[in-house]
């Protein structure tokens, strides 16, 4: 079986064959003007890029509203073989793959792609496999022995991370399809793969609370596992503190947060439990090999032809997120969640980012935050992707009030338009890339939007081919992706020192911020920053204190440390990481706290109603005995002790840097503006808007309407992207009146200084 080809499109074949680009085209990534950018036979492509829904008839209406703009590229979905179930592909049933179609589609990809051709002929397809090649239903009725079993013995509809026959399998199927994709007539516009890598690297338990596996493939791993890195079952019983443990029928952890409340209080969320770091330890050798395998499996399909290569997952800023207490309107927020990075084995990433067959990432934005007034964060770790000349592609699947999908929709062109450019402004200011995206519904159905807002934005991705993409000194949050190793397994701490911190006071500051991975500051190429937030070193070994060293303790750096910062080792530890002489206590305790000291340089502007923390609770605690005293913390017994503290270090080097230790979390914008200009960082903006910017690019967010005023770093001629019209030169201010409706204002910045290095 195979798709039908359109009869009235082979016209569109010769016509292709007598402009020369019958052969196919190249396609890769390289860097251009300090940005990882999409290159196609050599120039670089501006990716102004739409993805339609695969539902052919809707496909045709929304594709047909970009024809018009001269598109660069499509992101086009093949149909599924639905009778398998949710993103099943044709190519694969039961225990058949063969190049050819094998399950029924739900669509014809030919007349897709024919369609987008059709009517932009100069546009580029990138294929998007939905669910990464997922295994079809008929597979798992097969083999239920490689699927998930939870705590409670049920089978769950997912392979295990064990099963390296679902592995075997996805990579043939890989092969499958893209050697059909590349054997089609209109294969010489293809110019890339994304792969979901099933659930967008998800493993689905987790979003049900699940964690724990206990299948026999799993199982199997577990014990081989146990057996090579302890030796003897003596050696693993004094490590699990399980007297009759062995390696034979010793079974994986279960999941002591979803017992009696009255029990799980009691759990200190520091350290982890030895069985619970060993299962996440395997569990991230078995994702790193499951991924190396797909990636690899993936270029090796393509052959010698050159391919953009991304994936949907390893979502490292999203530590802390749930899932469904956001997306299942009929389940509550849960008390206590699996930390969903650690449970999908997104631990120790970076090795990752840089194997066989991996162009880039490509991931939705956060949802949790995106309208208006929120931020544009995406899942996937975007600036480290940058850093290592990796390619970042972001959905902008912007609801909008042109269909009925409630998450953060824009309610009018209003909101579209300060909510979308707001979007593109973080994109060039961090050196990532947008594109237009309809999952399930019509969100882009307004012809004044296309109009007023799309249009626009399309010129302002062309020429944003020609700005040169460098940092200026930002905020850098720094997340440890091997923090899990040394934690309790719930994702509550995580959500507020990580998700919340940054979508918050962070966002907010009018200082810009970027986000990496800690291994990050290895690189050469690591921008100089000035102020550094740590929300989860847990702990520090000698690795990481020869990181900190070399980068961040020096220059007169300002770091914040959360609450946790090198708590597995007790008082010791974290004294050792932060400089601070600790009290320590063993409890969960709630934290409220009190700004008391209005005297410092991060505290002076603070109002005297500055609280921080808030009902959850969570330990051990640790509170910081000397330095500087800035706020009060209300704890266990009447207590009062430093709930904020401050201290300039000097190291046995001669090199100063200043620390700053916070028990609670939720500090607000006026306290990291401050802390960057304690630090010696430019502040852009005094108003709490949401700022974003790089030496290139400077963008304000606004919701209250009033004079704004941004101070630019250096002398520089300012463009507005928006209207594409120069309205300064020499400028070291732009000043405008915000309106009483949603807005954003984007502006280009040259330097004029000498000190500019653009």
């Amino acid at each position: 079986m195979s798709y039908p080809i359109q009869m009235k499109t082979w016209w569109i074949i010769a016509g292709m064959a007598l402009a020369g680009v019958a052969h196919g085209v190249e396609a890769e990534v390289r860097m251009h003007h300090g940005r990882p950018t999409a290159f196609v036979d050599g120039e670089p492509l501006a990716f102004a890029a739409y993805s339609p829904i695969m539902h052919v008839e809707t496909m045709k209406r929304q594709t047909a509203r970009f024809f018009v703009h001269g598109m660069g590229a499509y992101l086009i979905t093949p149909p599924m073989a639905r009778a398998e179930g949710w993103g099943a592909t044709p190519f694969w049933t039961g225990d058949e793959i063969t190049g050819e179609v094998v399950a029924t589609p739900s669509g014809d990809i030919d007349e897709l792609a024919w369609h987008v051709l059709e009517g932009d002929p100069n546009a580029y397809i990138l294929l998007r496999d939905t669910d990464g090649c997922r295994e079809p239903q008929s597979w798992r009725e097969l083999h239920p022995e490689e699927l998930f079993v939870n705590d409670e013995g049920g089978i769950m509809p997912v392979p295990s991370m064990a099963s390296d026959r679902f592995i075997e399998m996805r990579s043939r199927c890989i092969a499958a399809a893209i050697g059909y994709y590349e054997g089609r007539p209109w294969s010489d516009r293809i110019i890339g793969y994304w792969n979901g890598d099933r659930g967008e690297g998800t493993h689905e338990p987790l979003c049900d609370g699940w964690m724990f596996d206990h299948s026999p493939v799993m199982l199997e791993k577990w014990r081989a596992f146990l057996k090579e890195k302890y030796g003897t079952v003596e050696a693993l019983r004094e490590a699990h503190g399980v007297t009759d443990a062995d390696f034979d029928t010793y079974d994986t952890p279960r999941d002591a947060n979803r017992g009696a409340i009255k029990d799980a209080e009691q759990r200190p969320y520091w350290p982890s439990e030895a069985a619970v770091r060993d299962y996440l330890e395997l569990n991230r050798d078995l994702y790193h090999k499951r991924f190396t395998a797909l990636a690899k499996a993936t270029q090796e399909a393509c052959g010698d032809k050159k391919r953009i290569l991304v994936y949907d997952c390893l979502k490292q800023w999203m530590q802390g997120w749930s899932n469904y207490g956001f997306f299942n309107r009929r389940m509550s927020w849960p008390v206590a969640f699996p930390d969903i990075q650690a449970g999908s084995g997104h631990i120790s990433v970076a090795p990752l980012l840089l194997v066989e067959g991996f162009s880039g990432l490509i991931t939705p934005h956060d949802y949790q935050a995106r309208g208006i007034g929120g931020v544009y964060e995406n899942e996937g770790i975007a600036d480290s992707c940058v850093l290592r000349g990796k390619i970042f592609f972001s959905e902008m699947d912007t609801r909008s009030y042109t269909a009925n999908d409630p998450i953060f929709a824009a309610r009018d062109l209003h909101e579209f338009s300060a909510i979308t450019w707001r979007n593109l402004a973080t994109a060039w200011s961090r050196g990532f890339h947008n594109y237009w995206m309809d999952v399930s519904q019509d969100w882009f159905a307004d012809e004044a939007m296309h109009e007023t807002v799309i249009a626009p934005q399309i010129r302002a991705i062309k020429q944003s081919l020609d700005w040169k993409h460098e940092d200026e000194p930002c905020i850098a949050v720094i997340i440890d992706d091997s923090a899990a190793l040394d934690s309790d397994i719930r994702g509550n701490y995580l959500n507020e020192a990580v998700l919340w911190e940054v979508r918050q006071g962070l966002a907010r500051c009018g200082v810009p911020h970027r986000i990496y991975l800690l291994d990050d500051l290895a690189l050469d190429n690591f921008p100089p920053h000035k102020v550094y937030y740590f929300p989860n070193l847990f702990k520090g070994d000698e690795r990481k204190m020869a990181l900190l060293k070399d980068k961040v303790f020096r220059d007169g750096n300002v770091v914040v440390w959360g609450p946790a910062s090198g708590v597995c080792g007790g008082a010791a530890g974290a004294e050792a990481l932060t400089g601070f002489t600790m009290e320590f206590l063993r409890q969960n305790l709630q934290r409220r706290a009190l700004v008391s000291n209005f005297d410092h340089p991060l505290t002076r502007t603070l109002d005297a109603a500055t609280f921080l923390g808030g009902a959850f609770p969570y330990g051990p605690v640790l509170l910081p005995v000397d330095g500087d005293r800035l706020a009060e913390a209300w704890i266990q017994y009447g207590l009062v002790r430093a709930a904020l503290a401050a201290k300039e270090i000097e190291t046995p080097e001669g090199e100063t840097w200043k620390s700053v230790f916070t028990i609670a979390l939720g500090l607000p914008a006026n306290f990291w503006r401050e802390a960057a200009r304690w630090s010696g960082t430019h502040v852009w903006s005094e108003d709490n808007d949401v700022l974003v910017a790089s030496r290139a690019i400077v963008g304000i967010h606004t919701l209250r309407p009033g004079r704004r005023t941004v101070t630019l770093p250096y002398p520089a001629t300012v463009t507005d992207v928006i209207t594409d019209t120069t309205i300064a030169t020499n400028a070291t201010t732009i000043s405008w009146d915000a309106p009483a409706h949603p807005d954003t204002r984007v502006f280009r910045i040259c330097p004029t200084a000498k000190d500019g290095r653009l």
